[in-house]
């Protein structure tokens, strides 16, 4: 039977709950959720999107057959993209929502059947993001900035379009390659107050162990300059992103911090290490 389809502002959208038993309500959802698709057109439906408040959705497939998802949980995700997105919720509007593009996902069938299944494909992963968004008691506005997020609620009451000059907030930022190097460095460097355990018990010659403490000697101004960079970076996206938790200063200076103490401490140890205990001097 087809349904009403729930649309902002309805609240009804924000309150869902599991599936517990899988009788014959289960296929009666289905079919009203397929039906009512089918009525409006949708490529993908939710049950919470008919004022039904159950952990159910169901996705029209490229050959035409229904992926019918149960309390459905992403297990794994990976990779990043901008997904333009348009869903009934929100007529006429045009959303960038930022989405992984792979995911891995377990969920249960109308029989209550466990169910894994892998996604890389970018379309089909964003669709089932955007209806695990409305399961999980949200929307797709709780992906973006908020900044965004009122320039669309602005437009949503204008019944106009969101400027596509609108930026959002990423999932993945180039500035944590900068931290994932940096951490990279900082393991090295720990890694190299072991060498007196290695000269005991493995016969590392003073010799190499020099070319660890060479390195604890470059490594150290290395990241600083890295955070530096991170800092600058940081900042440009600050301005970019404005509504974005983790571009403002109080989390850089944290990531910043917390680095730099740590380079510290280990050239500190190195030092202690190499010419206290080693008499590499």
């Amino acid at each position: 039977m087809v349904k009403e389809l729930v649309v902002y502002p309805d609240n009804r959208i924000l309150a869902c709950t599991d599936v517990r038993s899988f009788k014959d309500d289960s296929d009666r959802l289905l079919t009203d959720i397929k039906d009512t698709m089918k009525a409006n057109n949708l490529t993908a439906l939710s049950a919470i999107q008919i004022a039904r408040p159950f952990n159910v959705a169901v996705i029209k497939m490229d050959d035409g057959s229904y992926l019918e998802l149960i309390n459905a949980r992403i297990l794994q995700k990976e990779g990043s993209f901008q997904s333009k997105e348009q869903t009934s919720y929100f007529p006429n509007i045009t959303i960038t929502v930022p989405r992984y593009k792979k995911i891995k996902l377990i969920y249960e069938d109308k029989n209550g059947n466990s169910c894994h299944l892998d996604i890389d494909d970018e379309k089909l992963s964003a669709t089932i993001q955007r209806k695990l968004d409305f399961l999980f008691g949200g929307t797709p506005l709780d992906k973006v900035s908020k900044e965004y997020k009122e320039q669309i609620l602005e437009a949503l009451a204008k019944d106009g379009l969101v400027p596509e000059s609108a930026d959002v907030c990423p999932t993945f930022s180039k500035k944590d390659y900068i931290t994932s190097f940096t951490d990279k460095i900082l393991f090295f460097m720990g890694a190299s107050l072991l060498s007196p355990i290695f000269m005991k018990f493995f016969e590392m010659s003073k010799e190499t162990a020099s070319k660890f403490y060479t390195f604890d000697k470059f490594a150290f101004p290395t990241v600083w300059i890295l955070m530096i960079i991170y800092f600058i970076y940081a900042q440009f996206e600050a301005k970019k992103y404005k509504q974005c938790s983790s571009c403002q200063i109080g989390n850089q200076i944290g990531i910043i911090a917390k680095r730099l103490a740590i380079s510290v401490l280990f050239a500190f140890g190195a030092y202690i290490v190499f010419e206290k205990i080693l008499n590499l001097s």
